[in-house]
């Protein structure tokens, strides 16, 4: 190798890391010990599980550090590949395959301790260079537990989207569900008992006359109720019911829900009896609270036998206040209690008089006290009566 060459070698060696702080007449006998090798792309350099006896120096190129598909790094001109050390044989932990049409320089074993054995500034790069991809790896490593944290955020997002989907979906079944039977039925009775009224009314005794039309009254109400849920829980669905919340009197609603329950539950023989009332200032909407009050109130006559109590009680706290409606009616079984508030697990179940009923008015109150920054909850027992609670704020 003339001097032109190894000068050649010794410019660009100096470029390389581990060699920056060696002298030239230490770079120009590594030059001339060098041997070029040139590699097509895709070709293997190095195998997994080969002896390592050598290091490479890459001129001109680029080359993947791999295990299979997983890539550890990737090289470029000037990097240096292999066992840095060359102290002992030892088998590779990757493969090294060429990216591209590359030229490398390779630096034997034997030579390596020939030259180097008395000196250090080969190792002094070594050392740095390792250090430095130390560092680098450090630095990758923080990106990839970056891009692992944010891959998790996308996945709970993914989760909730999910989750979000399967509640339309059920909320879209229970709709229809509503409309196809709820709605339906109520109104096929409407028509055939008024058109009994119309057909056939001079047949009719008058006590018959009286009795169907107050089944048309009941149907109306209940199909008012029905009607009035609907639209409300249609309302929080699309999102346009948002909550107004202002500074109220709990014991005043309380005692207008009573009142206007109370000649409901004395029809069915019934004690509706109010405790602890006494008043108190919330901060909420009331018309959704009145809403939640009533649902439970209601619930509570429905599923109460004649003969049956219903208490009303109020709890008032330093920061919330409580309501709690306690029957001793029916009550519920575990598997029912479970899905309550699931609007995909409810159902409709008649009440001691067999009234009617959607499932609808249990996930609305729900809905509207949480809106309201509540908690709501209930303890039942099949046989024993239901007890139902919600909380409201006293400030914003």
């Amino acid at each position: 190798m003339d001097s032109k060459d190894i000068e050649r070698r010794v410019r660009f060696m100096r470029r390389v890391a581990i060699f920056q702080e060696s002298s030239d007449d230490l770079l120009a006998r590594i030059a001339e010990s060098l041997t070029e090798m040139e590699v097509s792309e895709g070709q293997n350099i190095v195998l997994k599980g080969e002896l390592g006896d050598s290091m490479y120096i890459i001129h001109d190129g680029r080359v993947k550090v791999h295990d299979g598909d997983y890539i550890f790094s990737v090289l470029k001109t000037g990097d240096v590949f292999g066992k840095y050390y060359l102290i002992d044989q030892q088998e590779r932990s990757a493969t090294v395959t060429a990216l591209a049409h590359t030229f490398l320089l390779r630096f034997n074993q034997d030579e390596f301790h020939r030259i180097t054995q008395h000196e250090n500034t080969i190792f002094k790069g070594i050392l740095k260079t390792l250090v430095r991809r130390l560092r680098d790896m450090n630095v990758i490593e923080e990106q990839l537990a970056a891009q692992n944290t944010e891959i998790l955020q996308q996945k709970n997002i993914l989760e909730k989207q999910k989750q979000e989907l399967t509640d339309l979906n059920a909320t879209k079944d229970k709709f229809f569900s509503i409309i196809a039977h709820d709605l339906r039925s109520p109104i096929s009775t409407l028509i055939s008992l008024s058109e009994v009224l119309h057909t056939d009314m001079d047949l009719l005794e008058p006590q018959q006359q009286s009795d169907i039309l107050e089944s048309l009254h009941d149907l109306s109400k209940n199909y008012l109720r029905l009607l009035d849920n609907l639209l409300q829980w249609a309302r929080v669905q699309s999102g346009r019911m948002v909550p107004e919340p202002a500074a109220f009197d709990l014991a005043g609603m309380i005692l207008e829900v009573v009142n206007f329950y109370r000649p409901y539950a004395l029809d069915k023989q019934i004690r509706l009896v109010e405790l602890n009332i006494a008043p108190a200032t919330v901060f909420a909407d009331i018309n959704m609270m009145r809403l939640v009050l009533r649902n439970l109130v209601s619930n509570a006559i429905k599923f109460t036998q004649p003969g049956g109590e219903i208490h009303v009680t109020m709890i008032n706290k330093t920061d919330w206040a409580e309501v709690i409606v306690q029957d001793n009616g029916l009550g519920m079984t575990a598997e029912v209690l479970e899905g309550l508030f699931h609007l995909d697990k409810t159902h409709s179940t008649p009440g001691t008089a067999g009234e009617k009923g959607t499932g609808l008015g249990l996930h609305l109150c729900k809905e509207f006290v949480e809106l309201n920054n509540g908690l709501i909850k209930v303890e039942s027992q099949s046989g024993f009566g239901s007890v139902f609670n919600f909380t409201i704020p006293k400030s914003r």
